[in-house]
């Protein structure tokens, strides 16, 4: 028995589905035709209507006798009825026969590719060996997707766990991918619906929705959090932010030193807490008094002289400001980050060494000055070059 060529099997299915979109198209467009004059009957219903009603004010009114009314709704009513058999009666079909051929068409056309180019004598390639293989590796060669997948199957494991929607909703939302992130702690909530802290976070993700604004629903949020464990680290963080948004920078350090004080059987919280606090407060575009539009992110594609005359700017300013205010610890710890750009390790270093004697009676400010010290890169040894560091925002 003659073989057919795969090309040959391929060509005449794809010929038959070509058959079969033509087919589809042609009824597409026959039901399009006869949509117009269904469309006409509706509208001969409505006027029979408005005729019957009509006759009945005409009787009304005396202007016909009932006889005559009668016969006249009668008449009406024939054509009122015909009218509704074509709409409900009428329309486009497509035979049985022709359904069925399509469906078969695509069918075998679909099994015989798959016999021709698919691999049906393979077993199955279970997970778990899958699984076992990612679990192998270290975790910092692990792809997003490979973690996600991880993830995705001990959550198939463990339905009731939230710790795995947690852990996807961290993974989404430091890949920027937030209303994800937003499901996937709503999923967790779904299973620990009073666990603090997946209120927290999940107030937070909000608030990166709302442009890093703390709105009204990650308020809301973050005050569900304290209803649940009042010593909340991140609640407490976020609504002292909200504050600082908001002009209220006392009240702000007020709020993230109680939570810092409030926590001190948690040193993992502490910790936590004091970084959070040093970025904000070390933020070079949006300090106390600094006007907002990301000057930093303006000059990126300035050339180097551009760069280096804006930095030198920016070192003066700060050093002005800072000799006017040497207790504001905003302009203390920016004015760190900028000598630091420009490498001047030493000079930045003596910045927050003062800083952090202006704050030896505030626990907070303390521990923020001196993980800033511990962050700093070391000054170079006496000869040795040192390239000039840009710091994370």
């Amino acid at each position: 028995m003659t073989q057919i060529p795969p090309v040959l099997v391929t060509g005449m299915f794809w010929l038959a589905l070509l058959v079969a979109l033509v087919g589809a198209a042609w009824w597409v467009l026959r039901a399009g035709a006869r949509g117009g004059a269904l469309e006409s009957d509706r509208a001969d219903l409505q006027v029979y209507q408005d005729q019957i009603a009509e006759v009945d004010r005409d009787l009304v009114q005396g202007r016909i006798s009932e006889e005559a009314a009668q016969a006249g709704k009668l008449e009406i009513g024939r054509r009122l009825v015909q009218a509704r058999d074509r709409i409900l009666g009428e329309g486009p079909r497509l035979g049985k026969l022709a359904m069925t051929g399509v469906a078969a068409v695509i069918a075998l056309g679909a099994g015989g590719l798959y016999l021709i180019y698919g691999s049906p004598q393979k077993t199955d390639q279970p997970f778990v060996q899958r699984e076992a293989e990612l679990l192998s590796r270290p975790p910092e060669t692990l792809s997003e997707d490979e973690i996600m997948l991880l993830l995705q199957e001990q959550a198939k494991k463990a339905p009731q766990d939230p710790m795995p929607h947690a852990l996807m909703a961290q993974v989404l939302g430091s890949a920027g991918r937030d209303q994800d992130a937003l499901r996937a702690f709503q999923a967790a909530m779904r299973r620990d619906p009073k666990n603090a802290d997946l209120v927290a976070e999940t107030g937070a993700v909000l608030m990166r929705l709302n442009d890093g604004v703390v709105g009204v629903d990650a308020k809301a949020a973050f005050d569900a959090a304290l209803q649940l464990k009042p010593n909340s680290v991140s609640a407490r963080f976020y609504l002292g932010l909200a504050d600082w948004q908001a002009g209220k920078k006392a009240e702000a350090l007020a709020a993230w030193r109680t939570a810092y004080l409030a926590n001190a059987k948690d040193a993992q919280g502490q910790v936590q807490l004091v970084a959070r606090v040093a970025e904000i407060l070390s933020q070079l575009d949006r300090g106390p008094g600094e006007d907002g539009g990301g000057p930093m992110a303006a000059i990126a594609n300035a050339g180097p002289d551009a760069q280096k005359a804006f930095i030198e700017t920016m070192i003066a300013k700060r050093v002005d400001r800072l000799a006017e205010n040497p207790t504001d610890p905003s302009l203390r710890l920016s004015a760190a980050r900028v000598l630091l750009m420009t490498g001047k390790l030493n000079e930045a270093r003596d910045v927050l060494l003062v800083g952090q004697k202006q704050q030896t009676s505030d626990p907070l400010l303390s521990a923020v000055y001196g993980l800033a010290l511990e962050s700093a890169p070391a000054p170079p040894e006496a000869g040795a070059s040192s390239p000039a560091a840009m710091p994370k925002r």
